[in-house]
């Protein structure tokens, strides 16, 4: 018998329309209502795994409006049902989060506390998939996204194999695998737009680190990069640290962060990989940009506010963005994706790049104290994580 619970987040928009552009928060891609979406190609995939009957799957609907929560929890519901007889599967919708945090409230955690749980966000999801193994109570928790299908049946059994393996006498309590995005971990990079290529080509980057760390051997060695994906944590390393929720983006790799201010150390598997098959996504460039710099100069901060971390331990990626000359970076990328715009004539989009010149210029988070930030953080999650821990999910 596993000890595996495996959470995976569906996210749902409403029928026949894109996420708005006004929205503070952007889900990528969330599935239109009016259409099927990855969910069942993802569940169909579970045949292949050895042991996947041995799963508790936890699937958690998130709506990117609350006024739609009925009906993606019905979306769901139906996608599950001819799946159920197969695999003991849990549905975490709004409605059971809200019974829970009732039942959390009773048990005396502050509502400073209970006010972590939420979809909100891409921080608040993936905390909720932390919340999710924690009330199963079983010892390992594996974070799965529904646009990803299983092509390795061993998946399972290398999961099993590594979690609390010793290696450079560390036991590993946090394991990454990485996506085949479809066939190879490498990014295209040929595509990379005009305006992004010189100061902030993301891309090559993030193939440098992967052909360090998951082109070469050893199998297993300390990451600087996570798939939010493919990860899987030990029930202590949940209970003691959560995501960041000032994170909207990037949430996977801040979460990195955070485990090593916490000295804890995420280890890759260069043989752990999932098929990764995102649908595209209509979220306009200059928004793009400017989550990831505000993102950026976050974890920059983070990162400098702590003696035992510097940024050339995350190099290549995204150690190159969290250097010294990071506002240098933003400015320069966001002038030629103005330059751009007004070629265009979108004046829209020219107003939004110098909105994001001006954030670089005034750094909001340059005096912002994140020790004592996660400090507080991370006291209320473990209030929420002690009295939650085998509570169980009930639908």
């Amino acid at each position: 018998m596993t000890d595996f619970t495996m959470v995976v987040p569906t996210y749902w928009g409403r029928a026949g329309s894109e996420s708005s552009r006004d929205d503070k928060i952007i889900f990528d891609h969330p599935t239109s209502l009016d259409e099927n979406g990855t969910l069942a190609r993802f569940l169909e995939s579970l045949h292949i795994l050895k042991g996947s009957e041995e799963l508790i799957i936890v699937i958690i609907p998130v709506p990117n409006d609350p006024q739609i929560t009925d009906a993606v929890v019905n979306k769901v519901e139906e996608i599950l049902t001819p799946f159920r007889p197969r695999y003991d599967i849990v549905c975490l919708h709004q409605y059971a989060i809200e019974r829970i945090k009732e039942q959390l409230a009773e048990r005396g955690v502050s509502r400073e506390a209970l006010d972590l749980i939420n979809l909100t966000n891409y921080a608040a999801v993936r905390n909720m998939c932390s919340l999710a193994g924690i009330l199963t109570g079983r010892n390992n928790t594996i974070f799965i996204d529904d646009d990803e299908v299983f092509t390795d049946l061993n998946f399972l059994k290398k999961i099993k194999e590594n979690m609390y393996s010793k290696v450079q006498d560390e036991y590993i309590h946090a394991l990454a695998g990485y996506y085949l995005q479809p066939d190879t971990y490498r990014l295209e990079t040929d595509k990379v737009p005009a305006w992004r290529a010189p100061h902030w080509n993301n891309a090559a980057a993030m193939n440098e680190a992967f052909d360090r760390f998951i082109g070469q051997d050893p199998r297993l060695k300390p990451t600087p990069f996570v798939f939010g994906g493919n990860m899987t944590l030990a029930l202590s390393v949940l209970k003691k640290v959560p995501f960041d929720p000032r994170i909207t983006r990037g949430e996977d790799i801040d979460f990195l962060i955070n485990l090593r201010i916490n000295g804890i150390i995420f280890y890759l598997d260069r043989e752990l990989a999932i098929k990764h098959l995102p649908p595209g996504s209509s979220r306009p460039a200059w928004k793009g940009i400017r989550e990831d710099a505000l993102r950026f100069l976050y974890e920059r901060k983070k990162v400098t506010d702590h003696p035992n971390l510097t940024p050339d331990q995350l190099h290549p990626y995204p150690g190159l963005f969290l250097g010294a000359d990071l506002e240098e970076r933003i400015i320069k990328t966001n002038t030629l994706l103005q330059q751009e715009y007004e070629s265009r004539g979108d004046e829209e989009g020219v107003r939004e790049c110098e909105a994001n010149i001006a954030i670089a210029e005034k750094n909001p988070f340059q005096s912002f104290d994140t020790v004592a930030w996660l400090g507080e953080l991370t006291a209320l999650w473990q209030e929420l994580t002690a009295h939650a821990e085998g509570m169980g999910i009930s639908e």
